[in-house]
């Protein structure tokens, strides 16, 4: 939630492009660093850290206010909102089948 809102004084500030990269790059920053996790404390630092990049939602749904006409902007947000939405559903089902699958007998 604090990114959140922080997000949204950087994007009236830089605009959603700038900060959108930026916010990518955070993220790619972290999940690189990912690969050196040896403790407890780094895992929740960094799991944090990755956390805060799910923030993008607000780059994006700021990003579509501005591109498209107001009297279908909601439409476009409500789109690209279910879309994001139904990505994770999907990502979270085939992630379990991916996992369990080859256990079961």
């Amino acid at each position: 939630i604090f990114v959140r809102v922080a997000l949204g004084t950087l994007l009236e500030r830089y605009g959603p492009v700038n900060v959108q990269c930026g916010l990518m790059l955070f993220g790619a920053y972290w999940v690189a660093l990912s690969s050196i996790i040896f403790s407890d404390w780094s895992f929740i630092l960094i799991r944090t850290m990755i956390g805060c990049v799910g923030a993008s939602f607000v780059t994006n749904q700021f990003w579509c206010s501005l591109m498209f006409a107001p009297n279908i902007v909601g439409t476009a947000n409500a789109t690209a909102g279910g879309w994001g939405n139904l990505g994770g559903g999907v990502t979270q089902i085939f992630i379990v089948w991916c996992l369990f699958k080859p256990f079961q007998a």
